[in-house]
């Protein structure tokens, strides 16, 4: 019984918005890797490439997830996350990658092996967003001491 206490109490102070947001990445992360270790699995992808394109991934995803400037809402007693000037050069720097990936990718890779990657990397996209931001809610928490 103590441990719903603990989980409801974490979630609490975090904009629901925010909580929405994060479960969609998860969800979305957890398809793409059900799928990735699918087609490595049957022999279609190539693992180095599928691993490479979650690193890719993982590290665009810490660079976007700051497109939401995280900070504490005074009315409703939530962390939130507004988009800011600076959030607002990289969402559409990001947009620009995101369209045009493939196209980017398909230099060096072609094939199944550029499926890999593309899916490595959106997959590591949304797991660099979660991880990025669950530390910035605890750094905004930390700070306020709760």
């Amino acid at each position: 019984m103590k441990k719903r206490k603990e989980s409801y109490s974490k979630t609490q102070n975090i904009d629901i918005r925010l909580i929405n947001r994060l479960r969609i990445y998860l969800l979305v992360m957890f398809i793409l890797l059900v799928v990735i270790v699918f087609e490595v699995l049957n022999g279609r992808f190539s693992t180095l490439f599928s691993i490479s394109g979650i690193f890719m991934g993982l590290l665009i995803g810490i660079i976007v997830s700051r497109v939401y400037n995280l900070s504490w809402d005074e009315e409703t007693n939530n962390v939130i996350g507004k988009i800011d000037w600076i959030g607002a050069v990289i969402l559409v720097c990001y947009l620009i990658f995101i369209f045009t990936k493939t196209q980017l990718l398909g230099y060096w890779v072609q094939g199944n092996s550029l499926f890999a990657m593309v899916l490595g990397i959106t997959a590591g996209t949304m797991l660099g967003r979660v991880l990025s931001t669950e530390r910035g809610i605890k750094k905004v928490l930390k700070v306020l001491e709760i």
